[in-house]
């Protein structure tokens, strides 16, 4: 009988790319359940929803719970936990080997909802108690918050998962967990590297967050030579920034915008391209300590890449050799190493991320994560 896993995100599980993966590899070995804020759309998966609608009042009232420290109640009070709770059959998860708890506000859920002989994993992903410290507003509502969720729930799992050394040398310290690390690496494509020609296509795609300041990438093409030209695919989840950047950009004809695709073909979409860009300041600690998913892509789509000093991905390409890292967050500086970068540079940058594809992906790591979950089922 094939083991039943249960794997929780509170997220859009369609777009969710790490909550995906594990979907879609487990889904050839077990039995998968998910549940989530929407459906996946995976053949043979069970979905239950649990997505909501939370009123402005009602959030400042979850938000007031945090704040004065009423931490259990504010988490049981949210409207999801409330939906998850109410929807989701009574028992209907005692006979689950596994579950899968994604990001710590899923943990308390799983705990709840596992059977005796169920095994806890929890994939921490980023480090959450310090998850957006550049912001006041996140510092007073959720960071002891976060903490707390840590400290009492985590321990109480099997197994846990980050996506970094240096995340996972830091949850060491701080809590004394060791999780091990399952990187953010993208699926394995079979495509090759396209040859680099006269203008030099630079792309980066992700989300319109200010806190990853695009706007020092779009600077950054004030100072390249004529040979380069960036593209920037962005998902507008922040309408007043993303105009912002289209206004910076208005004036620079090396700048383009264009339409975003389905998480499943950035890949394929981004190899016509030749150098991944990613200046990414260090405005938070999960962003000093970045290893994204776009990282990943750049690779699977064989592009050379550029960034800045951002160290989980910088020692990745000083070791690699696959592209150029800056010295600082200036957007002049990374520039200057652009413009001395020949043809024939960049296409050995290109053939170096073909050759790290080859291990540095999602099967490897779900393989791993794999044979994990295992050593726990034969100890049930």
């Amino acid at each position: 009988m094939q083991p039943k896993i249960a794997i929780i995100s509170f997220s859009n599980l369609k777009s969710d790319s790490r909550v995906r993966r594990q979907i879609n590899y487990f889904n050839k070995h077990y039995t998968v359940v998910t549940i989530g804020l929407k459906d996946p759309e995976i053949e043979n998966v069970e979905f239950h929803d649990i997505s909501y609608k939370l009123s402005k009042i009602y959030l400042v009232f979850i938000y007031f719970l945090l704040i004065i420290g009423f931490y259990e109640k504010g988490y049981w009070k949210h409207q999801q936990l409330l939906t998850a709770t109410k929807k989701l059959p009574a028992n209907y998860f005692n006979s689950f080997d596994v579950i899968i708890s994604n990001d710590i506000d899923s943990v308390p859920l799983a705990i709840k909802l596992a059977g005796k002989q169920t095994k806890l994993v929890f994939d921490a992903h980023e480090y959450s108690p310090l998850e957006h410290d550049d912001s006041f507003i996140w510092r007073l509502v959720f960071k002891k918050y976060k903490t707390y969720l840590i400290k009492k729930y985590a321990p109480l799992c099997d197994l846990m998962l980050t996506v970094c050394n240096g995340i996972a040398e830091e949850y060491k310290k701080v809590f004394n967990l060791i999780p091990i690390v399952i990187s953010n690496a993208s699926n394995y494509f079979d495509i090759h590297a396209s040859k680099t020609g006269d203008k030099i296509k630079l792309i980066h795609h992700g989300l319109t967050l200010p806190t990853r300041k695009i706007e020092n990438m779009i600077e950054m093409m004030k100072y390249v030579d004529n040979r380069y030209e960036l593209y920037l695919m962005l998902v507008n989840t922040n309408k007043t920034y993303y105009k912002k950047l289209q206004e910076l950009a208005s004036n620079q004809n090396n700048v383009h915008f264009i339409e975003s695709v389905q998480t499943d073909e950035i890949v394929p979409f981004t190899a016509k391209f030749d150098i991944g860009l990613y200046i990414l300041e260090p405005t938070n600690f999960n962003n000093a300590n970045a290893l994204p998913n776009k990282f990943f892509e750049f690779i699977q789509s064989r592009l050379a890449i550029a960034i800045g000093p951002s160290p989980e991905m910088a020692s990745i390409l000083k070791k690699e050799k696959n592209g150029v890292v800056a010295n600082d967050f200036n957007p002049n500086t990374l520039a200057k190493q652009l413009n001395k970068l020949t043809v024939s540079d960049i296409d050995k940058m290109k053939e170096n991320s073909n050759n790290l594809a080859q291990t540095l992906n999602a099967k490897v790591n779900m393989q791993l994560l794999h044979q994990e979950i295992e050593k726990l089922l034969v100890v049930k």
